[in-house]
C-alpha cells in the first residue's frame, strides 16, 4: 500500500510530491499521458506574478506570494531557467491610474514586496522603450518568468530519484474508500494508498465525482497570445501588462 497517491503529475502533483518525497513515505505518482506537464502546466504564460490580483485574506493571495518566494529559491537550485525581471502594468489616462490603484492596494495587503505606483516618467526610467502616452505604472519587483515545462520536470525527476514512483500512462478509472485508506482504479491495474491527492487539473472535478457528491464545478478559460520573434525579446527587460479593463 502506498501511503499516498497524486493523482496528475502537472505542475501541482509534481510539487506535491516534490515535498512529499522528504519524508519517509511510499509516494506515487499517476499520470495519464506519456510524460509529466502534458495539461495546462506546459501551455501556460511561464510568468510567476507577484500577488497582486488575488483577493486579500484568500488562499491564493497566500499562495501566490509565498510560491514567487520559493521559485525564487528552488529554480536555481533545480537548474530550471529563470529570470527574476519583475513586472509593469502600464496606464494611460487618468482613469487607468486609478484602476491600479486598487492591485496596488491588493498587493500591499497580500504582502508583495516592493510593490510601488510609479508616474510615467518612473516607468520610462526603467523601461526607456516604453510609449510616451504611459502616464502611470503599477511595478511589482518580484514577479518573475520561469520554464514552467522544465520546472515541472525538475520537481517531478527530483521526487522520484528520493524514491516516489511514477507512472505514466496511467490513467484513473474509479475510487473507491477501503479500510485504511483508498482504492484507485487505473487503466494498468488498482492500487491502495492511505491517502489520495487530486492534483488533475482540467480533470481534478471527475476525478472528485468518482469519490464523492459534486461540491464544486470547473469553468476553464483560455487565453490567446501574440508570438513574436525572439529578438522582439531585447525591447524590454521586464514583463510588461496592459491596464484591466
Amino acid at each position: 500500500m502506498y501511503d499516498v497517491l497524486i493523482i496528475g503529475c502537472g505542475i501541482t502533483g509534481a510539487a506535491t510530491a516534490f515535498e512529499l518525497s522528504k519524508y519517509r513515505l511510499r509516494v506515487g505518482i499517476l499520470e495519464r499521458e506519456n510524460d509529466v506537464a502534458g495539461g495546462t502546466t506546459k501551455a501556460n504564460s511561464a510568468i510567476l506574478h507577484a500577488g497582486y490580483d488575488p483577493l486579500p485574506g484568500s488562499l491564493m493571495a497566500r499562495l501566490n506570494v509565498r510560491g514567487v518566494a520559493l521559485a525564487r529559491q528552488l529554480c536555481p537550485a533545480l537548474d530550471v531557467p529563470y529570470s527574476p525581471c519583475g513586472s509593469l502594468v502600464l496606464g494611460f489616462t487618468p482613469a487607468d491610474r486609478e484602476t491600479l490603484a486598487e492591485p496596488h492596494r491588493r498587493g500591499r495587503a497580500n504582502g508583495v514586496p516592493g510593490l510601488a505606483l510609479l508616474t510615467g516618467d518612473e516607468a520610462r526610467a526603467l523601461e526607456p522603450k516604453l510609449s510616451p502616452a504611459v502616464t502611470a505604472a503599477l511595478h511589482a519587483p518580484s514577479a518573475a518568468v520561469c520554464s514552467p515545462w522544465e520546472y515541472c520536470l525538475a520537481l517531478a525527476e527530483t521526487a522520484v530519484r528520493s524514491g516516489a514512483e511514477l507512472h505514466l500512462e496511467t490513467a484513473v478509472t474509479g475510487l473507491a474508500p477501503v479500510e485504511g485508506g483508498w482504492r484507485v482504479e487505473t487503466s494498468r491495474g488498482t492500487l491502495d494508498a492511505r491517502w489520495v491527492v487530486n492534483a488533475a487539473g482540467l480533470d481534478a472535478q471527475a476525478v472528485h465525482e468518482m469519490a464523492d457528491p459534486r461540491t464544486f464545478t470547473l469553468h476553464p478559460s483560455r487565453e490567446q497570445y501574440f508570438l513574436l520573434d525572439k529578438s522582439e525579446g531585447s525591447r524590454v527587460g521586464r514583463v510588461i501588462f496592459q491596464c484591466p479593463n
